[in-house]
């Protein structure tokens, strides 16, 4: 089983994207969809209006609910919101979108801040999959030593990320403490998420404990 968080900046490319992952049979796949421009909005009217921590958490989750069930209407891939059914369908079809916001909410296991996006609500999720690789699709190829003229760095540990892009800024500390690997690849190319599920090497950011 793999799970690839999908971020929003994807949102206007992601047709290409999900046809490759849909008709990619080898292995399951769980995409977590991240919040796209709905997130965007609400940290506006957060700092506008000063919203509580608590209810921002919320609702943040909540957007990625709504960017799944757009990337399920765009990839005709059906979408689950929670683990039961999606563990039991998943065989069938071999592809899956999980709206979070019924797990993550009810676990209540994150911190409520916007230091926790939906890159570090994935790993949360892949604990409860047992998942130990995490692909996270965004529309740069990877982390940088520098940004944007920097170079691509095709391994980090994660006690080196140290704020550089990609990734939001809890997710080195919780991939190390849940001792998971993550690949941060250029999902406007999906056959090099293809090469990640395969084993090959292609253009990415390999993330390690």
């Amino acid at each position: 089983m793999n799970i690839i968080k999908i971020g929003g900046s994807l949102t206007y490319y992601i047709k290409p994207l999900l046809e490759s992952l849909k008709s990619y049979k080898r292995e399951e796949i769980i995409i977590i969809p991240g919040g796209g421009k709905f997130a965007d909005t609400l940290r506006e009217i957060d700092k506008n209006l000063s919203l509580s921590p608590s209810i921002s958490h919320k609702l943040a989750i909540k957007c990625m609910d709504i960017l799944g069930e757009v990337f399920s209407d765009i990839g005709g891939i059906k979408a689950y919101d929670n683990l039961f059914d999606l563990k039991r369908e998943i065989k069938k079809e071999r592809i899956a979108i999980l709206l979070p916001s019924k797990l993550l909410l009810s676990t209540d296991i994150s911190e409520h801040s916007w230091n926790v996006t939906s890159d570090s609500l994935t790993l949360y999720i892949s604990k409860f999959l047992n998942v130990k690789n995490i692909i996270i699709a965004t529309d740069v190829d990877g982390i940088y030593d520098k940004y944007p003229e920097g170079k691509l760095l095709n391994i980090i540990k994660a006690d080196m990320i140290k704020g550089l892009t990609a990734v939001d800024e809890y997710f080195p500390t919780l991939l190390k403490s849940l001792n998971k690997i993550a690949y941060v690849v250029n999902g406007k190319y999906p056959e090099r998420i293809i090469d990640i599920l395969e084993g090959r090497n292609t253009i990415c950011t390999k993330i390690i404990p």
